[in-house]
């Protein structure tokens, strides 16, 4: 059963929030601490543990699709979602397999009290990895993951993707069509419930 792995895990990236080194302070962020880290979070593994966690509750999804501003929705299928967000486990954010491109920032942001860590391109990327930017948002108090947050570029069709996951409660899916002009358009919004309270 994996669920001590996950735990396990959690518990080590919680502990990596304390790590006093190399931390600077800034005006709307108390404390930032910006690496390129020998290991980072397996926010990969995290996300197969919530469908795990989705298809043993008795819920079906709520899947909204939103596009021109006209919203259909439809109750999911169990295994579904899934499917619908493999996209986003590929490449896998393991242990150590991204650290040679991309660094680690994280600080403890006082608006949304959260501990955020940060990830972006340390060099240019190679055609085979599509992600661009993750997020983690922490629970400060509580040491769990509140969110996580993945951007994507398919860059044979000039795509934007962007998966936010609200930890046991929802996930949004949205698809921006990047324009000649550096602009990006909105093409889809999808968003998928399974907490209702």
């Amino acid at each position: 059963m994996r669920i001590p792995y996950f735990l396990g895990a959690i518990i080590l990236f919680t502990a990596r929030c304390t790590n006093p080194s190399n931390k600077k302070i800034t005006p709307n962020q108390s404390i930032v601490n910006e690496s390129k880290k020998d290991s980072f979070f397996p926010v990969t593994s995290f996300l197969k543990g919530q469908m795990i966690v989705l298809d043993s509750l008795s819920i079906t999804p709520l899947h909204t699709i939103t596009i021109n501003n006209k919203t259909d929705s439809i109750w999911l299928k169990k295994g579904k979602l899934n499917f619908l967000l493999v996209d986003f486990l590929s490449p896998e954010i393991m242990q150590n397999n991204l650290t040679d491109y991309f660094k680690e920032t994280s600080f403890n942001d006082l608006t949304l009290n959260t501990i955020t860590y940060t990830y972006d391109p340390i060099k240019i990327l190679p055609d085979s990895i599509s992600l661009r930017h993750w997020d983690i948002y922490i629970d400060p108090e509580t040491g769990k993951i509140l969110k996580v947050y993945i951007v994507k570029q398919l860059k044979e069709a000039h795509i934007t993707q962007q998966l936010t996951w609200k930890t046991n409660n929802w996930a949004s899916i949205t698809t921006l069509i990047n324009t000649s002009n550096g602009n990006a358009q909105l093409q889809k919004e999808e968003k998928f419930i399974w907490n209702f309270n």
